[in-house]
Order: C-alpha cells, then structure tokens, then sequence
C-alpha cells in the first residue's frame, strides 16, 4: 500500500470513529426520547430532537469528506480490505438498525397519543356542542338575572 493509500486509509479510520461515535450519541439521544415520550414531557422531547438534528448535521460534514475516501479505499483494496475500516463500518451500521427500531417505537408512541388525544378532542368537542344547544335554549333576558327587580 502506497503512502498516500495509506494516509488516505488513516484518514478514513478516523472519519469512520467520529461518525460511529456520533450515532451511539444519536441512538442514546432517541433511547431517551423514548423515556421523555412515556413521561409526555414533550417539551424536552423537542429539544432532544433539535439535539438529535445537531448531530446529523455533523454526519453531513462528515459524509462529504469520508465519502471520496471511502470510494477511493475501495478502488486501491484490489481484494485487500482494511479490517479496521469493515469493523467501524459494520458498528455503525448496527448503531444505525438500533437507533431506527427505536425511532419506530417512538414513533408508534407518537401516533397512538396522537390518536388518543384526537379522540379525546372530539369527545369535548360534541359534549360542548351539545351543552350550546341546551345554553341557546334558556333565553337571555336580563330581567331573569337582575336580582333587583
């Protein structure tokens, strides 16, 4: 392997650690999502998604870099591949199906409380029509009120 082959591979190693270690961040982030959903704080479930947003951005960053590595160690591995880099890729890979099993459990927790609270919502909603119905019935004649007269 050439030095520049090499450099380049150092280079990716390194790029491939600071992406696996943002998604084991990204993965406990959703696993607390998960705590704050039970809880229905969702105010601080929203700050952990901004959060959660940050870090993707940073994996954005990343990509740019690490891609044209990547595609340029596997054109110069001619069969040979660095063990390193498959073991980081194969991590980040699971963080990766376990941050997305979460993310769909929160998801279905998201859709039933929305569900409930929509029911819920509907439910007052023809209990309020139905006491406007009995409120326009009684008329509005001040004299009935008037304690004076």
């Amino acid at each position: 392997m050439s030095k520049t082959a090499s450099a380049e591979s150092e280079r990716l190693s390194k790029l491939l650690s600071e992406e696996l270690e943002l998604y084991e961040k990204i993965r406990k982030i959703t696993e607390e999502q998960s705590n704050l959903l039970a809880k229905d704080d969702i105010e601080a479930f929203n700050i952990s998604l901004d959060k959660r947003e940050k870090l993707i951005e940073e994996i954005k960053g990343l990509h740019q870099e690490s891609n044209p590595l990547m595609q340029s160690n596997a054109l110069t591995s001619s069969g040979e591949k660095n063990s390193k880099i498959e073991e980081l890729k194969k991590k980040i890979h699971e963080e990766l199906e376990a941050c997305a099993l979460t993310n769909d459990k929160n998801l279905n927790t998201l859709k039933e409380k929305k569900e409930s609270l929509t029911k819920e919502i509907d439910e007052k909603s023809a209990k309020r029509k139905g006491i406007g119905g009995y409120v326009q019935s009684v008329p509005n004649t001040p004299e009935m009120f008037d304690k004076k007269t």
